[in-house]
């Protein structure tokens, strides 16, 4: 696999009609958080190629094909790969981040586990990431450990390491954490921070995260292989959609407005395609059998180190 290639202008404009954009497009600040969020509000955040046992790459054209022609969504490889063309195409300075995301027990992922995206601009770096889900919704400024404020939550980037790091990145490592929403008032000083990931600031080619790519298709140590996953913000909140692979427990609708969550089990296989079809305008091929892998038979012998959350966001239970 080669390193990401720039969109073509006819795939630019075609990505901005995909997510509704037609707004300026100098590569500005303002341009950029633009962007972010009309690509959170129009492009899921989906697996569901794992279950239908279609390959998932990462090359320009068919992340191209899928999202934009296709009108699908896919997961964070796919995401912020396809956003990082995009934004080549604009002018802007990008990198690929390594990010390891946080398990429930505190402990991190691997390497490689996420993919989120640095963009440089007047000296000044932020994290832009539309693939993790429930997560911020503007970018977000690296080097400034204070709290950022968004409409849907609070956010801040506190170096993740004490190590010296001799790298011109320094510091290198950086946890992105997440304000608890607590059913009581905290003051500033006793408020309660969740991490999501932790993010490498050392820039990295798109072919170093085909291996995490590959695994999360394929390993029974993945959540990726055992739920099928479809969610999407909205300007009130988001919707979600799941169901386990196996069969084995209720399709879920989930719906996350500013008043709260509303969950409801779906009846069948058959209501849950109309929701797919209706909410996020997504139509299922004929069902595949639940074992199936693109690369043949899941194994549950997988060598990869365990996974814990994955970067599904909170919405997700």
């Amino acid at each position: 696999m080669e390193s990401m290639e720039a969109l073509t202008p006819w795939q630019l404009t075609a990505y901005l009609d995909r997510i509704g954009y037609n707004g300026p497009t100098q590569p500005t600040l303002e341009t950029l958080q633009q962007i972010h969020l009309a690509h959170l509000l129009t492009v899921p955040f989906e697996n569901l190629d794992i279950h239908w046992g279609r390959p998932i790459r990462l090359e320009r054209d068919p992340l191209f094909q899928k999202i934009v022609v296709e009108r699908r969504g896919g997961f964070c490889f796919e995401l912020n790969s396809l956003l990082a063309a995009a934004l080549m195409r604009l002018g802007y300075s990008v990198q690929l981040l390594s990010g390891q995301v946080s398990r429930a027990d505190g402990s991190l992922g691997p390497e490689f586990d996420h993919l989120a995206l640095q963009v440089v601009l007047d000296d000044q770096a932020w994290l832009v990431d539309v693939g993790y889900g429930d997560s911020f919704r503007q970018p977000l400024r690296f080097g400034d450990p204070q709290i950022q404020s968004q409409e849907q939550g609070c956010y801040r980037c506190v170096p993740g390491s004490e190590e010296r790091d001799p790298s011109p990145f320094s510091p290198r490592y950086w946890l992105v954490q997440q304000e608890q929403r607590c059913s009581v008032p905290l003051t500033r000083t006793d408020q309660t921070w969740k991490t999501l990931f932790r993010v490498d600031r050392m820039p990295r080619q798109l072919q170093e995260f085909e291996p995490m790519c590959r695994f999360h298709q394929t390993s029974p140590e993945s959540m990726f292989t055992r739920l099928r996953l479809c969610t999407l913000a909205t300007p009130a909140g988001r919707i979600t959609l799941t169901a386990r692979a196996n069969g084995s427990a209720a399709f879920k609708w989930i719906e996350t407005t500013a008043a709260g969550r509303r969950e409801r089990t779906l009846k069948d296989e058959r209501e849950y395609r109309q929701l797919l079809s209706q909410a996020f305008g997504i139509q299922l091929p004929p069902k595949q059998d639940s074992d199936y892998s693109p690369f043949g038979p899941v194994r549950s012998n997988s060598r990869k180190p365990r996974q814990g959350n994955v970067t599904i966001g909170s919405d997700v239970s």
